[in-house]
């Protein structure tokens, strides 16, 4: 029977036979192959079984999915593949024996946060250049986003959502920079997806509201939204030519 081998630095911590003919990894528990690890997005990826083979999907997870280190959005599966799934590796076995000591679980303890897998060894698995961020959708125009800053923003106006990730905060690495004493330095991220735009809350005491209400959890944006953070009230629009 087809298995998959989870591996967390170089240890072997457990083994799920693929008995369903789509087979989900993520985050949370729901998933078919759980990993709780603050790299992994809460539906990360995919197996699903297809006239005899199983493809590999990424569900457009924000750290990206890997086979032989390189990076895919969908791919056949072959005998001992090996995936990156934010810092676990998984290897997928078509159902040959392979050697390896099981050992504890060593899973990171999750919290509620969403995390930016280490720059650098992204730029290693994708071969993007230092100093380079990537686009890496392409939406239709109807459906790219901006941020209007209301109240704070330090000066700056209008900001277009193009990157599949936006980080807001104190941070040196922010592209919406904030202020306050209780902001985080990555307080908030709006990732960019192929069905539309998403913010998660990240750090700091100063929580992030949508239209006042906390966000607790990853939440849609819609056109006409307004974030605050502390001090700073921000819009978020759908472009259409002219923010109003």
């Amino acid at each position: 029977m087809p298995k998959v081998i989870v591996k967390f630095r170089d240890a072997a911590i457990r083994e799920v036979p693929i008995t369903k003919s789509i087979m989900t990894i993520g985050r949370v528990e729901q998933n078919d192959i759980p990993i709780k690890n603050l790299a992994v997005s809460r539906q990360h990826a995919r197996i699903t079984q297809e006239k005899g083979d199983y493809i590999l999907e990424d569900l457009d997870s924000l750290n990206g999915t890997f086979v032989n280190d390189k990076k895919v959005s969908r791919c056949i599966l072959r005998d001992r593949d090996e995936i990156l799934v934010g810092k676990h590796t998984l290897i997928f076995s078509e159902g040959g024996e392979i050697a390896m000591v099981m050992t504890q679980d060593i899973d990171i303890p999750l919290s509620d946060k969403t995390v930016i897998l280490d720059t650098q060894k992204q730029r290693e698995l994708t071969g993007e250049p230092a100093g380079e961020r990537r686009n890496t959708l392409e939406m239709p125009e109807e459906y790219k986003g901006g941020i209007m800053f209301i109240e704070g923003g330090n000066g700056q106006k209008n900001i277009d959502l193009t990157r599949r990730i936006t980080i807001a905060g104190k941070g040196k690495d922010s592209d919406l920079r904030l202020t306050g004493f209780f902001v985080g330095k990555r307080a908030f991220i709006i990732s960019r997806r192929l069905d539309g735009y998403f913010i998660t809350h990240s750090r700091g005491m100063c929580k992030t509201r949508v239209n006042g209400q906390k966000v607790n959890e990853e939440r849609a944006l819609n056109d006409g939204d307004v974030i605050s953070v502390g001090k700073t009230k921000m819009k978020f629009y759908i472009k259409d030519g002219n923010p109003s």
